[in-house]
């Protein structure tokens, strides 16, 4: 996996690297602190059911899920998606319309989920 994500008191970076970047159709992903609302550490299955059409990337069930999705019941929202196989995802949720989730499988997930805790709070 090949995501690297910077945090500081402005925002969030997202670079990918590599095949994530070919998969998931993107580069950089820069948010702003005050676009986002939560970052979470859950099961993948909570967000995955959300999923709603694919607008580019790859999805092989049970291995991969990468890319751009709607939302499942929100018009004109999309989600990034960069998971593997791992059963705990990174969540974070953003007030932007694209990307409105972000869904990150990523080793220090927890340490993430903290440090962007601590610059909304």
């Amino acid at each position: 996996m090949s995501v690297d994500v910077f945090v500081s008191d402005t925002g969030v970076d997202l670079d990918f690297r590599g095949m994530d970047m070919v998969l998931c159709l993107t580069r950089h992903v820069r948010l702003d602190i005050s676009d986002v609302v939560r970052a979470q550490v859950i099961s993948v299955q909570g967000p995955r059911a959300e999923i709603g059409w694919r607008f580019g990337g790859a999805a092989w069930p049970g291995a991969l899920t990468t890319g751009w999705y709607t939302v499942r019941g929100l018009k004109g929202r999309r989600q990034l998606w960069c998971v593997y196989r791992d059963p705990e995802v990174l969540v974070i949720d953003t007030t932007l319309p694209k990307p409105s989730r972000v869904v990150l499988q990523h080793p220090d997930r927890h340490d993430l989920a903290w440090y962007i805790g601590e610059r909304l709070a």
